[in-house]
């Protein structure tokens, strides 16, 4: 024979167990500041991780430039139609010229052939960062090339030399 109390089952008996899991719900003070501590840690070492993206802005100026005027040379010896290139402290622009040498205007989409590969080839372009150049103008197509030429342009600690060989072609090297 089985004989029940009325509110003596096991069931309603609070136990020990079950008296420290409900005291225990969160986090303590020192498990959050540890929790932050090594939010702090990761953050600091992904912040170094971050490259410097200026060295790559500088190699894609300097190669944007060279493409630039090494199609203007092209173009311009292919079509008879003599282009200026200005190159400064700023940035570079390309001005056409007529034939005679008479009227100078700024190379436009309409004026230039233009490619579906490179469609904005003559745009003014600006250095990402302003860099230490003497300003240039080079006559590209017209004119008779009889040595090298060697321009040094200098941005924060970082030095390049813009060469244009006796063939016309143009590029850059460092120092």
């Amino acid at each position: 024979m089985r004989i029940l109390a009325i509110g003596n089952s096991r069931e309603n008996i609070p136990t020990a167990s079950s008296l420290t899991k409900s005291s225990e719900a969160g986090f303590t003070l020192i498990e959050l500041m540890v929790a932050i501590a090594i939010l702090a840690i990761v953050l600091t070492v992904a912040v170094l991780n971050i490259p410097n993206h200026d060295e790559r802005y500088w190699r894609d100026n300097l190669d944007q430039l060279v493409s630039s005027l090494n199609m203007a040379q092209e173009e311009s010896a292919m079509s008879g139609n003599i282009m200026l290139a200005q190159v400064d402290s700023v940035g570079w622009r390309f001005l056409n010229s007529a034939p005679n040498g008479s009227s100078i205007n700024r190379v436009t989409r309409t004026d230039a052939a233009s490619s579906s590969l490179m469609p904005d080839v003559y745009r003014s372009s600006r250095w990402y960062k302003p860099v230490e150049i003497a300003p240039l103008q080079l006559t590209l197509g017209g004119e008779q090339i009889s040595q090298a030429l060697i321009i040094v342009i200098k941005q924060d600690n970082r030095q390049a030399l813009l060469e244009r060989s006796n063939n016309g072609r143009f590029s850059w090297t460092k120092p």
